[in-house]
């Protein structure tokens, strides 16, 4: 490892690459071990292995090719940030780096947006089949390196023999989901950004279309950690998750739903009248009389059930959008689903709730998820009156 002391006031970086602007260090001390990084650009190998199908008519080698053409300004980034980074990661974690050194894979494309371990970021495209979609380009791209960063160092405290300043290791909130450990790391790399990147060019990264599409933890993470915990070399980040009881709100919240057990060890096959046998979400819906969606009938053994709704709840929004069928709401759900949830907005009893619907792991029987309160919702009813009850 190398140890770097540096002394510096406070001063401003404006870099040659169009992803750095004023920034400023003066809170950090740039004392302590950073690992040696690396970019590697030519993993023709891993490359190839990522997809197998694909490259048995097609070069690999062209595609890393492609990418040693392309990725001048990421590289030019880490040559003249990668340092910086490091050190105020380590700070504002409060977690010591235990590699000694580790290689930035670029490649042309990687079926998500990126890997932590070992540490790869996309620069061509995502997917696989024969859809891909764009990877991010400019202060998009520098943060979602980042972000695999953030993911990597918080992850290194759960390896076997690290031992964390603050204990942290096994607390809920450290295990790996997108309301967990992925926001986690999500506050890390924007706090990191807005002293390397800058506050504007973070914001505007962070508020892009891509990354609202792929943080479907954000509405959690907006409301309880972005505003709330702030982090400094003084309060980093280990000391904010040890302060928060495992008994917590947060914690409780962001459980993965799990369906319970039998006491035969299978699945207890109950149906409800009126549902179909098969589907993920169990439920059928009405328009009721204020004009909202209301879920009329409600499988207690499938994913909705599990996740907290129950019947009588009217639906508002699912990740912030109006919905005004019973298509629609089972639309959203299960495009929000494939990239780790989706955030419903409810009304029970008057009051305005938020559920989150995430896949299914098993749990002791009578383990209940946990509703949080948000803001009054908007009262104006639907101006639809048609609904499917037929279930999802």
């Amino acid at each position: 490892m190398r140890s770097i002391i540096i002394s510096l006031a406070v001063f401003s970086i404006v870099g040659s690459s169009a992803m750095s602007q004023d920034t400023y260090y003066s809170m950090f001390n740039y004392n302590g071990f950073i690992p040696r990084v690396t970019v590697n650009d030519r993993p023709v190998s891993l490359q190839a292995s990522l997809y197998a199908t694909l490259y048995k008519n097609r070069s690999a080698q062209r595609d890393v090719d492609w990418v040693t053409r392309h990725d001048s300004a990421i590289v030019a980034f880490w040559e003249q940030e990668g340092d910086h980074v490091l050190h105020i990661m380590r700070e504002l974690s409060g977690l010591e780096w235990r590699e000694g050194e580790f290689s930035i894979y670029l490649v042309r494309h990687f079926p998500t947006i990126g890997s932590s371990d070992p540490l790869i970021v996309p620069i061509g495209g995502m997917g696989e089949g024969a859809v891909f979609e764009v990877a991010p380009d400019g202060s998009r791209l520098a943060l979602n390196l980042l972000f695999q960063l953030a993911r990597r160092m918080l992850s290194q405290a759960s390896r076997p023999g690290y031992e964390a300043q603050f204990g942290i290791a096994y607390h809920p909130l450290m295990r790996p989901g997108p309301y967990r450990l992925d926001n986690l790391a999500l506050l890390l790399a924007l706090k990191t950004g807005e002293n390397v990147l800058g506050i504007d060019s973070t914001y505007a990264a962070y508020n892009s279309a891509f990354w609202i599409h792929h943080t479907p933890g954000r509405q959690v993470f907006e409301d309880f950690f972005w505003n709330q915990w702030i982090l400094t070399p003084e309060r980093p980040l280990a000391q904010w998750i040890a302060a928060e009881p495992y008994s917590s709100d947060l914690v409780f919240l962001t459980r993965p739903p799990r369906r319970a057990r039998g006491s035969t060890g299978r699945y207890q096959q109950l149906f409800v009248e009126g549902l179909p046998a098969k589907g993920r979400l169990g439920l059928s819906t009405k328009i009721d009389e204020s004009g909202r969606l209301a879920v009329d009938r409600i499988d207690t053994f499938r994913l909705a059930y599990a996740c907290g709704l129950r019947e009588g709840d009217r639906i508002h929004s699912v990740e912030g959008y109006r919905v005004r069928s019973h298509k629609e709401l089972a639309e959203r759900v299960l495009e929000h689903l494939e990239h780790g949830g989706a955030t419903l907005e409810i009304i029970r009893e008057g009051e305005t709730m938020v559920v989150l619907i995430q896949p299914l792991e098993w749990q002791a029987p009578g383990d209940q998820p946990f509703l949080w309160e948000v803001p009054p919702a908007d009262s104006t009813p639907f101006d639809s009156t048609s609904h499917d009850d037929t279930g999802d």
